[in-house]
């Protein structure tokens, strides 16, 4: 995800969206010249940030063998420096909600590399080098304040690039593959809603294969536990395809049938997208339910009144018959 705008506002969460909407609009406008990023949180923050985000609009192909050396699955001197040092982790009111969102991202991005791994996915030499490429061009050569990160972490830029970088652009490479793939599997949906059901899949092959490593970490570095903040949405649904479903506030059931799923959106001003994920098995057109989210971007565009989120629940309320 041209992830770039990323880490740099004052929330995680926030952070996320505004990386995912940039690359939404990547993917519908690729004659869209790149933008500059500004930088204000860890050299880490920025690359984890980044690493999410390009692999959601960086195609490649070619078939060179890769000679890079394996990253490994939770290497924790990545999660290590993106903890030390993000400022936020020193204030004592926001630390433990700072530590707990990086954390969260962190194994997002593991996750996303495990799970590819499992597939037996291997990146080419090609598609590493591009990735180092852009990498180094984000997190180094436009970042105005790496001198100073550096100096804070004691090392050069040579340094980093070698123990950090490298490492990560085999990371952000292999998961590229991954979501290539994926989109055979998952084929017609919208590319925010791609991420969100390879991003569960991931998570959940995580948590069954390297529950104890995420536990070790978790004690070893001292990430709180607790429910993750949630948001909600009601309204009804106009619109359900194989693996989304859109979800318009306000609307009326008659609304469905007059009104094409573009006009019911443009008249109520709002519409969300969900994955399909442990729908009830009586969900249909029509019904008023509320979802439960984490995560909702939109597509940055003046115009647009169509936004993606993630799914942690969701209910009905009204059963129309």
């Amino acid at each position: 995800m041209s992830k770039v705008d990323v880490r740099v506002l004052n929330n995680l969460t926030e952070s996320k969206k505004r990386v995912m909407s940039n690359v939404v609009q990547h993917l519908e406008q690729r004659e869209m010249k790149k933008r500059s990023w500004r930088w204000q949180y860890s050299v880490m923050s920025i690359i984890l940030t980044v690493c999410i985000g390009l692999f959601l609009y960086t195609q490649f192909s070619g078939g060179q063998e890769q000679s890079a050396s394996i990253p490994t699955v939770l290497d924790e001197k990545f999660l290590n420096i993106y903890l030390e040092s993000d400022p936020r982790v020193k204030d004592q009111k926001r630390s433990n909600d700072v530590k707990k969102q990086n954390f969260e991202s962190y194994l997002q991005t593991e996750s996303l590399y495990a799970y590819a791994r499992s597939k037996g996915i291997v990146p080419t030499q090609e598609q590493i080098g591009e990735q180092l490429e852009s990498l180094v061009e984000v997190s180094i050569n436009q970042n105005e304040a790496i001198a100073e990160q550096l100096q804070l972490l004691n090392l050069t830029k040579e340094e980093f690039i070698e123990q950090y970088i490298k490492p990560l652009s085999y990371k952000v490479a292999i998961i590229n593959s991954l979501m290539e793939q994926e989109k055979n599997q998952y084929k017609d949906v919208n590319r925010p809603i791609l991420y969100f059901l390879v991003a569960k899949d991931a998570m959940n092959y995580l948590e069954k294969h390297y529950s104890q490593e995420i536990v070790a970490l978790r004690e070893k570095f001292d990430i709180p536990v607790g429910e993750k903040e949630l948001h909600s949405k009601n309204g009804l649904i106009v619109a359900i395809k194989e693996h989304e479903f859109l979800v318009v506030s306000y609307a009326d059931e008659s609304d469905i049938g007059k009104l094409s799923m573009d006009d019911i959106v443009q008249k109520h001003g709002n519409g969300t997208w969900f994955p399909l994920i442990d729908a009830p098995t009586t969900l249909s057109l029509g019904d008023t339910v509320e979802v439960k989210y984490s995560t909702d971007l939109g597509m940055e565009k003046s115009d647009s009144k169509i936004t993606f989120a993630d799914i942690d629940s969701m209910k009905i309320l009204e059963d129309h018959k």
